[in-house]
């Protein structure tokens, strides 16, 4: 499991290494003073539309990893009460994401 966890691992920061190159090249586009918000707003879109994506992404892949790796094992290895918390804990995560 710990060879599974380092793969996933580095996954989940080259994910957010490309999410942070997206925030920093929109944050250097807003810092420059050439810059004016209505000079191409479908572009600005367009960024801010893939860093969403790309968040969610890794969003939807961590939770994949969580629920098979982890959390299938302390249901597993649990009690009935403390494998239903963990259903209920995943379900919460779920339900808070979907919004």
């Amino acid at each position: 499991m710990a060879y599974c966890c380092d793969v996933e691992r580095k996954k989940l920061q080259n994910r957010i290494n490309r999410i942070s190159g997206q925030v920093n090249s929109l944050k250097n586009k807003f810092n420059d003073e050439s810059f004016h918000l209505d000079s191409d707003p479908y572009e600005t879109i367009r960024q801010l539309t893939a860093i969403k994506g790309a968040v969610n992404g890794m969003i939807t892949s961590y939770i994949e990893h969580y629920a098979k790796g982890h959390m299938i094992n302390k249901v597993r290895n649990g009690s009935d009460i403390e494998a239903e918390a963990q259903i209920d804990n995943l379900l919460e995560i779920i339900k808070v994401y979907g919004k």
